[in-house]
C-alpha cells in the first residue's frame, strides 16, 4: 500500500541547494517509508543530499546554502507555536462575568434608568449613584483584569524555559553541548541513558540503546533501536532508557512527530493544592456573606415597608433597588476572592525570583510544599562538593603514588591500558574556552580525561582511531556501580571497565605489577588493596578501580547475544585512583541552617561509606551519634529492624535508586514530607514518589528533570535552602493577606448586618464598599503576596503536613482587631448623634416643627399663635402634624378624607397634599445630610483602621514589630501609600460621588488616631500572647513525624503508617483535617521486588499497604 503524500502545506519551502529535499524527506520520516529511505539512498545517501558527514555532522564552515541559518530557512526551526496569552480585553471580559459583578451591573443599569426616566428622580440626580456603580465596577474589574495579565506574562516567561534543554551533538568533528533550539536537520546527535530525544532521526551506530516511546504510542514496553532489521527510527518526546548511540537529525521542530502532536493540544494550567484549598474557604465565606447579604435585604425591605405602610412603586429605586444594591455590595465584600489571586500573585512572583536564585520550577504546587519540608535527601556529588574532580592520588601497577606520577614512570603497556580505559570507556569530553577547560558529562569521568590530558594524551584523538573496533558500550548502572566498554584489540576483545573500587576489586582475579605484567590476585593483597580503599575514602576521596579483561575474537560456543549484557568478571586491575571533590563553603552553613530550621537533612550517596562519613562529617550532617549505613544493609533491614534507627539515620552510602525510593516512601509513611535530588534516569521513581523532587540542572538527566518539581539549575545544596525560603514565604505572604482580609469581613459583615437590622440605615454605602472591596481584594493581594522572604523565616518549624491555614496567634489577631473596630465604629455611628449636637440626625418632628409654615403642625383647642390649627387648616379638618403637650408630634399622611370632612367647601386638598410631600422630601434630604456626616466618619475611620491592619498583617506571629523591612518590600509600601492617597482624595474631592463630606482637621485627626490605635493594641495583644502558659503538650510534640510515629510504635500503638499522600497546600483550615486525594505509597515488598524487575511505578497508580 502507498503511503500517503505528503502534506505540502505543513513543509518549509524548497530552498537553496536543498530543492524538493524538506518535503520529501519529511513524508519519508512522517511514515517511517523504508522503501523512499532506500531509494534515497539509505543513511549514506540521507547524508549526502543533506550536505553533511555521519562521522564529522554539520560542517563549521559549511558554504552559504548549507549553513545553520540555511536549514532551518528549508527544513524548519526546532521550535513549537506558542500558544498565545490571552489579551487584557478577554481577561477583562473574564472578570466582568463574575456573578456578582453581574447582579450590581444589572442594579446600576436599573438605577440609571429609572434615574433618567422619572422627572422627580433626574430632579435629584439619581442617576449618578448608578453612573458611579458603573465606574466602581469599570475599576474593580480592570485592576482584577490587570492582576491577571500580569500573571499570566509571567508565567509564559518562565514557562518558556522549561522546555529548552542542552543536548550533544558533533559539528566540524567537535563534540558541542547546544540547546535543543539550535538543532537543524543534518546534525549528527549523540544519545545516551537518560536524555530525552529533542528531534526526529534515523540511528547510526548504538550500542544496546532502547528507547521509551509511551507518550507517543501508549506503549509501556521500550522499544530497541537499531539498523535494520531492527527499529532504526527515532522519534522526538521519547526518551533513552538504556545504552548510547548517534543518530542523523531529519525532521525539527513541527514537522517532528511530537512537534504535530503537540500542534493538537493546547493545556491549561491546574490550580496547585493551595490554591484550590483557599477557593474553598473563599466559596465558604461566600457562603455565610450571601446569608448576611439577604437577612439585610429582607430587614430593610420589611421596614421600609412598615414606614411607607405598604409599597410604593414610585419609591421603588429610593427603596427595593437600592437595598438590592446594597446587599450584593455586601456579597461582593464577602466574597474573597482575593484569596486564590493572592497564591497565583505569590507563586508568580516566588517563581519568577526562584529563578535568579537558581530554582527552575517546573510544577508550581511545589513552590508551596518546598515549604513546608521536614526532611531533605541530597545527593553527595555536586550538591553538598563542588563538582570539581581530581585525581589526585592513586595505586598504580603495584605502588602506592600520594600523587598522580607521570606516565613515563608506569610501564608503558600498562599506562597505555590505563589511557585506553579512561578515553574509550568514557562518553564524557572537555570543552576549552579561553584557557578554561570546562566539563561536559559525568564530573568522574572528566577528572580522569584530565589525568590522561595532563599525561600528554588526546583523549578525542584516541577515540576516532578505536570508534571502529568500539563493540558495545556499557554505561554506568547504579546497581552495579561500573561501567564497561567491549574494543576489538590485538586480535582479541578486550573490556575496558572502571567503576567503584571495593566492587571491581571483588571481581579482579589479577593485576598488573610494576613491571607491567598481569600476575595472579591473592586474597591477601586484595585486602591489602581493600585496606588502601578505605584509607583513601576516610579522607573524602572517591575511589575508583580500572580494570580489564579478555575475550577471544571468534569462540563457537558463545551466543550471538553474549555481548547484549555485560561480562565483568576475572578481571585484571590497571590502578586505583582516589578523586579528590571538595565540599563547597558554603554547604556546612546551609546545613545548619536547614537543622535550625527544625528540617533533617540525610545524605544518600552511591559512594564508599567511608568516603560519605568523611563528607557528611565535613558537611555537618553526621553527628557525633549519628548512623550510617550501606544501601545493601538498608535495603535487606526488615522494617521492624529499620524503622526505631530512621531519626538518627544521617547517611546512606553505596545506596542504588532502590534504595533512594524506599526511604523516601518509608519516611512518607512516617508523616515527613520529604524533599529528595537525583539526578540518574533511575532516580526517577524517588523523585516522583518524594513530595518534592529535586533534579540536578548541570549533572541531571533529562529524564531525571522530567520527573522532578524543580531544577536545581546549579546544583548546589545552598539553592535548595533558598527554595525552602521561598516555600516558607508563599505560605507565610497567604496567611498575611488572610488575616487581612478576614478581620475586614468580619468587621464588615458585622457593621452591616447590626445598622440595618437595628436603624434600618447602611453606615457603608455602595461605593464606600467597592472601594473596600479594591483594598481588600485586588491591591492588598498584591502588596502582601509580593512580600520578600526574611531569614527568620528559617528560624521556625516547619509547618508539615498538617499546620492549620490559620494559626491561635492569628486568630486572636483577627477578633482582636475585628472587636476594636467595630467598638469604634458603633460608637461613632449610634454615639456621636447621640452626644455631639454636630452630628445629631434632625427628627421629623423637631424639623417639621422649625420648617413648615404657621398652623401645619399645631395643637388641636389651641387658638391664636403658631400651634393655632386654624391658620392652615379648615374647620373640622384632621391636622397632619399634631403637636402634643409634651413637645412630641403625631405625624400621619394626609388622605382627602381626614382634609376634606363632607360639609367641607372649597377643599384644600392638592395644596395640603403637595406641601406635606415638598416638606417629607426635604427633611429625607436634611436627615440624610445629618447622618452622611456620621457615616462620613465612619467610612473614613473604618479606612483607616485597614491602612493600620495592613501593617500589623505583615507579622503573623508575635512579632512585635510590624514596619521590620518594609522599606524592601518596594510594592508593599509603594501601594499601600497610593491607598492613604487616594483616600484623601475620596474625602477631599470626590464627596458627591462617594457621599461623604470633608471632615474637619480634628474628624481626620481622631479617624486616624482610632486607625493607628489598633498598632498599639497588635504589640499589646502580642505581650499578652507571650504571658500566656502555653497549653500543655507532650513532649511528642517537639519530635520530629519520624520520632513520633517510632516512639508510637514503641509503645506497642497501633497506629496506622501508610498515609496517604498529601501535597503541602491541603492543610487544616481551621483546626479540622484537610482532605486530599489520597494516592498511597508502594509498599516496602512490592517496592523490593519491582526494583529488581527493572520496574518504574508511576505515580498516582492504585497501591496496597503491605509491610515487611
Amino acid at each position: 500500500m502507498q503511503p500517503p503524500g505528503p502534506d505540502l502545506e505543513a513543509q518549509p519551502e524548497a530552498s537553496g541547494v536543498f530543492g524538493d529535499l524538506p518535503g520529501r524527506l519529511s513524508a519519508i520520516n512522517e511514515h517511517k517509508d523504508n522503501a523512499g529511505w532506500a531509494e534515497l539512498g539509505g543513511l549514506e545517501g540521507a547524508a549526502a543530499a543533506l550536505k553533511v558527514s555521519l562521522h564529522d555532522g554539520v560542517s563549521a564552515a559549511a558554504s552559504k546554502g548549507c549553513d545553520l541559518e540555511s536549514r532551518r530557512a528549508a527544513f524548519g526551526a526546532n521550535k513549537f507555536k506558542e500558544i498565545p496569552p490571552k489579551s487584557f480585553f478577554k481577561l477583562w471580559l473574564a472578570a466582568l462575568k463574575d456573578p456578582t459583578l453581574i447582579m450590581l451591573m444589572a442594579a446600576a443599569l436599573v438605577s440609571t434608568v429609572l434615574g433618567v426616566a422619572v422627572p422627580a428622580e433626574r430632579e435629584d440626580s439619581a442617576w449618578s449613584e448608578g453612573v458611579a456603580i458603573w465606574v466602581a465596577v469599570l475599576v474593580v474589574s480592570l485592576v482584577g483584569a490587570f492582576n491577571d495579565w500580569n500573571k499570566d506574562r509571567q508565567f509564559q516567561k518562565l514557562n518558556a524555559q522549561k522546555d529548552i534543554i542542552d543536548v550533544k551533538v558533533i559539528r566540524g568533528g567537535q563534540q558541542l553541548t547546544i540547546p535543543n533550539t539550535d538543532v537543524v536537520v543534518g546534525d549528527v546527535m549523540l544519545l545516551d541513558t537518560g536524555d530525552k530525544l529533542v528531534a526526529d532521526g534515523y540511528v547510526i551506530e548504538v550500542h544496546g540503546l532502547v528507547v521509551d516511546e509511551a507518550s507517543l504510542t501508549g506503549e509501556s514496553d521500550p522499544v530497541k533501536k537499531g539498523p535494520e532489521p531492527r527499529e532504526p527510527w527515532v522519534r522526538s518526546g521519547t526518551q533513552v532508557t538504556e545504552g548510547s548511540g548517534r543518530m542523523l537529525v531529519l525532521a525539527v521542530g513541527e514537522q517532528s512527530e511530537w512537534g504535530r502532536t503537540m500542534a493538537l493540544v493546547v493545556g491549561e494550567a491546574s490550580d496547585t493544592p493551595l490554591q484550590g484549598k483557599l477557593g474553598a474557604l473563599a466559596a465558604a465565606i461566600g457562603k455565610l456573606g450571601f446569608i448576611v447579604a439577604v437577612i439585610c435585604f429582607i430587614v430593610l425591605l420589611i421596614r421600609w415597608c412598615i414606614e411607607e405602610q405598604g409599597f410604593p412603586m414610585s419609591k421603588f429605586a429610593e427603596g427595593p433597588l437600592e437595598f438590592f444594591i446594597f446587599s450584593v455590595t455586601i456579597l461582593v465584600v464577602a466574597v474573597p476572592e482575593g484569596l486564590p489571586l493572592a497564591v497565583t500573585i505569590s507563586l508568580a512572583y516566588s517563581m519568577k525570583k526562584m529563578m535568579k536564585d537558581q530554582n527552575f520550577v517546573r510544577v508550581m504546587a511545589a513552590c508551596e510544599t518546598m515549604g513546608g519540608a521536614t526532611a531533605i535527601c541530597s545527593d553527595k556529588t555536586g550538591t553538598l562538593t563542588e563538582n570539581r574532580m581530581t585525581v589526585v592520588k592513586g595505586y598504580f601497577c603495584g605502588k602506592m603514588y600520594e600523587e598522580v606520577p607521570p606516565l613515563d614512570q608506569l610501564p608503558p603497556q600498562a599506562g597505555e591500558e590505563i589511557v585506553l580505559n579512561a578515553a574509550l570507556n568514557s562518553k564524557a569530553f572537555l570543552v576549552e574556552d579561553d584557557g578554561k577547560i570546562e566539563f561536559v558529562g559525568n564530573r568522574t569521568e572528566c577528572a580522569l580525561l584530565v589525568m590522561a590530558r595532563n599525561w600528554g594524551q588526546d583523549y578525542a584523538a584516541l577515540r576516532d582511531l578505536h570508534h571502529e573496533q568500539t563493540l558495545e558500550v556499557y554505561g554506568f548502572s547504579s546497581e552495579r556501580k561500573m561501567a564497561s566498554v567491549l574494543v576489538r584489540r590485538g586480535g582479541a576483545l578486550r573490556l575496558y571497565n572502571k567503576g567503584a573500587a571495593e566492587m571491581v576489586l571483588s571481581r579482579c582475579v589479577a593485576s598488573v605489577d610494576a613491571a607491567g605484567q598481569a600476575t595472579p590476585m591473592s586474597e591477601a593483597q586484595r585486602e591489602q588493596l581493600l585496606g588502601t580503599v578505605t584509607d583513601m575514602a576516610s579522607s573524602g576521596l572517591r575511589t575508583l578501580c580500572l580494570a580489564y579483561t579478555d575475550f577471544p575474537q571468534a569462540d563457537p560456543a558463545r551466543p550471538a547475544d553474549f555481548f547484549s549484557k555485560p561480562h565483568e568478571d576475572n578481571l585484571t586491575m590497571l590502578c586505583i585512583v582516589g578523586i579528590k571533590d571538595p565540599v563547597r563553603k558554603e554547604v556546612p552553613g546551609a546545613v545548619a541552617t536547614c537543622q535550625k530550621a527544625g528540617i533533617f537533612v540525610r545524605m544518600v550517596t552511591g559512594d564508599n561509606i567511608h568516603t560519605a562519613r568523611h563528607i557528611a562529617r565535613e558537611c555537618g550532617i553526621l553527628t557525633e551519634d549519628g548512623i550510617a549505613l550501606e544501601g545493601p544493609v538498608f535495603r535487606n533491614m526488615p522494617e521492624e529492624e529499620l524503622l526505631p534507627l530512621l531519626p538518627k539515620l544521617q547517611v546512606l552510602a553505596r545506596s542504588s535508586p532502590k534504595d533512594k525510593y524506599i526511604l523516601v516512601q518509608t519516611l512518607k509513611k512516617l508523616g515527613e514530607v520529604v524533599a529528595v535530588t537525583g539526578d540518574g534516569t533511575n532516580d526517577a521513581p524517588a523523585l516522583k514518589e518524594s513530595d518534592v523532587g529535586l533534579a540536578m540542572g548541570i549533572a541531571g538527566t533529562e529524564v531525571a528533570k522530567e520527573a522532578a518539581d524543580i531544577v536545581i539549575m546549579d546544583d548546589n545544596f545552598s539553592s535548595i535552602v533558598k527554595a525552602v525560603l521561598w516555600g516558607r514565604s508563599v505560605f507565610t505572604n497567604i496567611r498575611k493577606f488572610l488575616q487581612f482580609q478576614l478581620t475586614i469581613n468580619l468587621v464588615a459583615l458585622i457593621v452591616a448586618f447590626v445598622a440595618a437590622v437595628t436603624s434600618g440605615e447602611t453606615p457603608l454605602n455602595v461605593l464606600q464598599l467597592l472601594w473596600v472591596n479594591l483594598i481588600m481584594d485586588s491591591l492588598a493581594a498584591l502588596a502582601l503576596a509580593t512580600e520578600a522572604p526574611t531569614p527568620d523565616l528559617l528560624d521556625a518549624k516547619p509547618h508539615g503536613r498538617d499546620e492549620p491555614l490559620i494559626s491561635k496567634y492569628m486568630w486572636r489577631l483577627i477578633f482582636t482587631q475585628g472587636f476594636y473596630q467595630c467598638f469604634w465604629l458603633f460608637l461613632i455611628f449610634y454615639g456621636l448623634p447621640a452626644q455631639l449636637g454636630a452630628f445629631k440626625v434632625v427628627s421629623q418632628c423637631d424639623y417639621y416643627k422649625a420648617n413648615a409654615v404657621p398652623g401645619f403642625c399645631c395643637t388641636p383647642g389651641v387658638t391664636g399663635g403658631s400651634m393655632d390649627c386654624s391658620q392652615y387648616y379648615q374647620p373640622g379638618a384632621q391636622p397632619v402634624c399634631v403637636v402634643d403637650a409634651d413637645g412630641s408630634c403625631d405625624i400621619e399622611e394626609p388622605s382627602y378624607n381626614s382634609i376634606c370632612p363632607p360639609s367641607t367647601a372649597n377643599c384644600q386638598w392638592d395644596a395640603v397634599d403637595d406641601y406635606y410631600n415638598q416638606l417629607e422630601d426635604d427633611y429625607q434630604n436634611a436627615k440624610d445630610d445629618d447622618q452622611k456626616r456620621t457615616n462620613s466618619m465612619v467610612f473614613n475611620t473604618f479606612i483607616w483602621c485597614q491602612m493600620a491592619n495592613m501593617l500589623n498583617a505583615r507579622k503573623i506571629r508575635n512579632e512585635l514589630n510590624v514596619l521590620a523591612g518594609i522599606f524592601a518590600s518596594h510594592i508593599f509600601w509603594v501601594i499601600w501609600v497610593l491607598i492613604c492617597g487616594f483616600q484623601v482624595i475620596v474625602m477631599f474631592l470626590l464627596g458627591g460621588v462617594f457621599k461623604v463630606e470633608r471632615q474637619s482637621g480634628l474628624e481626620w485627626g481622631i479617624a486616624i488616631l482610632i486607625g493607628a490605635g489598633s498598632l498599639p493594641l497588635n504589640v499589646l495583644t502580642k505581650l499578652i500572647s507571650r504571658l500566656l502558659p502555653e497549653r500543655k503538650s507532650s513532649d511528642k510534640r517537639h519530635l520530629t513525624a519520624t520520632e513520633r510515629s517510632v516512639a508510637a510504635l514503641a509503645a506497642g500503638s497501633s497506629q496506622e503508617l501508610d498515609l496517604p499522600k498529601k501535597r503541602f497546600g491541603f492543610f487544616r483550615c481551621c483546626g479540622g483535617a484537610a482532605g486530599s486525594s489520597p494516592k498511597r505509597p508502594e509498599p516496602w515488598r512490592e517496592m523490593k521486588e519491582s526494583s529488581e524487575e527493572g520496574a518504574t511505578p508511576a505515580r498516582g497508580s492504585p497501591r496496597t499497604s503491605s509491610t515487611k
